[in-house]
């Protein structure tokens, strides 16, 4: 990790600066506090700034947090229209709803990624030493078999029933997703969703991970064509948004983005780490503590990280 490492925090909340202060310090980051963005340069510098505060700026303002490396948004949904659409508009990268009591371990992580250039592995969101499943996926039987093998370390792990049907359905979706929708779009062609479920092998291998530390059930998937966008991600997201309601059979053909606004209200967290054209890993976090009446509409965070 770099040594000038730098921060700007811009936040007037008094609990946010003391969360954001133990995690910058535990990565070595410079950290600077401040109330408004005059006066800040924020040229190579990661941003973390709180949804309210964000809103009130000038747009000059948000241009020039906008020249940052990063910018880490605090306290923001994305159940809300307006932030996806900044986080189009705008250079969000980085979206996580809870400002007040953030989990320091996700800074921390989100930090180092940043300052290292080091994204890639779900290890990076678990507690150290945990024992990682891998699983490399090409055939509808293997990914048949894959599945069995994630909800039963699911429930090993303890996860509750809702859980594990959750964690199921992501695996399977991401794993279609790298098997058959990454390579056609990366050769400049539509995935045709409904006849890829009858192939028997996909257009390109996946590697599958998933692994546990007591309070969160991890998994990724990961192709070799390193295609996925941030403004795909909010395409899909929106698009699912037009659709959700409407019986299935009535959705529109070509939306594969429903499978992908799925798994987006499906977990805790969704990295997408793109070194683009060579890899796309897919990270999601469940939340083992979290019962199926405790669940979200809409993840709690979602991040890009891009090579």
């Amino acid at each position: 990790m770099s040594p000038t490492a730098r921060a700007v925090c811009v936040t007037s909340s008094v609990t946010l600066r003391r969360t954001l202060k133990r995690a910058f310090h535990a990565t070595g980051t410079l950290v600077e506090f401040v109330d408004g963005v005059g006066g800040t340069d924020p040229v190579d510098a990661v941003v973390v700034i709180d949804q309210p505060t964000y809103a009130v700026l000038a747009e000059e303002d948000r241009a020039s947090l906008g020249r940052g490396r990063a910018l880490i948004v605090m306290g923001a949904s994305l159940e809300d229209e307006q932030v996806v659409d900044a986080m189009r508009r705008d250079r969000w990268n980085h979206v996580i709803r809870d400002a007040e009591d953030p989990d320091d371990a996700e800074l921390v992580v989100t930090s180092v990624k940043l300052s290292s250039g080091d994204i890639f592995g779900l290890e990076k969101y678990l507690a150290w030493g945990v024992r990682v499943n891998d699983a490399t996926v090409q055939t509808y039987e293997a990914k048949r078999e894959a599945l069995i093998s994630v909800t039963a370390s699911a429930r090993d792990a303890g996860a509750r029933r809702p859980t594990i049907a959750r964690i199921e359905s992501v695996v399977d979706e991401l794993l279609m997703n790298a098997m058959y929708d990454a390579p056609a779009v990366a050769n400049g062609t539509v995935p045709q969703t409904p006849s890829r479920i009858s192939d028997q092998i996909g257009d390109s291998e996946a590697r599958l991970r998933w692994a546990s530390d007591g309070r969160y059930f991890a998994v990724s998937v990961e192709d070799r064509y390193g295609a996925l966008a941030k403004d795909v991600i909010l395409d899909h997201l929106q698009r699912a948004r037009q659709e959700r309601g409407r019986p299935r059979a009535s959705q529109s053909q070509g939306g594969a983005g429903l499978g992908l606004y799925f798994i987006l209200s499906s977990v805790t967290r969704f990295i997408a780490n793109i070194d683009p054209g060579l890899r796309t890993e897919v990270v999601c976090l469940f939340d083992l503590k979290q019962g199926g009446r405790d669940a979200d509409a809409c993840t709690r965070s979602l991040h890009v990280f891009k090579q």
